[in-house]
């Protein structure tokens, strides 16, 4: 049985601080044994009005020990991750979204319970859309799930058929980063899904927690066309380097081959369709 001793939990925010209520509420009614230490890190990518006093007295009374950062200028949610990560020590880092929270009050002890009892790296969970105050279908899709029990299976399928692993519900062990890296800088916004492609290719297991673990609300999210512009060049990236990989055959790269030529033409304005 793997021994875990320190937790860490970090909340990035860009131009979204002022939601923080709900994840610093889900995060102080979460039941954990004494015998753990948890802390917990907001990390704010360069917001111009970030306002770190009003955020701290939002954490007045906090059961556990926290620190607020703020980027002087925006690097990005990879750089930021990865920053975060450094000056954190827990075993276990926890992301939660400033405008998620945790599906009870028991999600983090549950975690931690499930790293100690298997020898995953990575962890994902159930992630719930919440909108207009109901429960969509969890995410993965039940159909999907099965991936999880094949390696190669779930390699080839988010490759050729995009990513079904949520980044706001998947927590990993400290270990993970001193094998293959932290999540990598090449890419702006896209931390999660390279980082799922180097670790399956590196013969390490993405464990399936089938339970529920966050809540995600889908009202008031909006796109901004900056941001799918870095979002599209993320995925060109990606989806190039996966080209000239050897995770699919010929059939499957002319497929993905497709997919970069429909990115560059979005991003152009010339297609609207992902």
């Amino acid at each position: 049985m793997r021994k875990i001793k320190k937790i860490s939990i970090i909340t990035l925010t860009y131009k979204n601080w002022r939601l923080l209520d709900r994840a610093i509420d889900s995060v102080k009614l979460q039941i954990i044994e004494n015998k753990y230490e948890v802390e917990y890190f907001i990390v704010d990518d360069g917001t111009e009005d970030f306002d770190q006093t009003q955020v701290q007295n939002k954490l007045i009374n906090f059961p556990y020990k926290n620190n607020i950062f703020a980027n002087h200028k925006n690097s990005g949610t990879v750089k930021s991750f990865n920053n975060a990560i450094l000056r954190t020590s827990g075993e276990l880092i926890i992301p939660l979204s400033a405008d998620d929270e945790f599906y009870d009050e028991n999600v983090v002890s549950d975690i931690i319970t499930k790293f100690e009892n298997t020898n995953n790296l990575i962890i994902t969970g159930i992630r719930i859309p919440i909108t207009l105050d109901k429960e969509l279908e969890g995410l993965p899709l039940i159909r999907h799930r099965h991936l999880f029990s094949d390696r190669e299976a779930l390699l080839n399928r988010i490759a050729l058929k995009g990513n079904i692993i949520s980044g706001s519900s998947t927590y990993y062990h400290r270990e993970i980063f001193k094998r293959i890296g932290l999540f990598d800088e090449n890419y702006r916004l896209l931390e999660d899904f390279p980082f799922y492609i180097k670790a399956l290719k590196n013969d390490i297991d993405i464990g399936l927690f089938e339970r529920k673990t966050i809540r995600y609300g889908m009202e008031g999210t909006s796109s901004n066309g900056v941001i799918n512009l870095m979002l599209d060049n993320d995925f060109i990236k990606l989806y190039r380097s996966i080209l000239e990989s050897d995770i699919l055959g010929f059939f499957g790269k002319c497929y993905v081959y497709i997919r970069v030529c429909k990115r560059k033409l979005r991003s152009l304005g010339l297609f609207t369709n992902s």
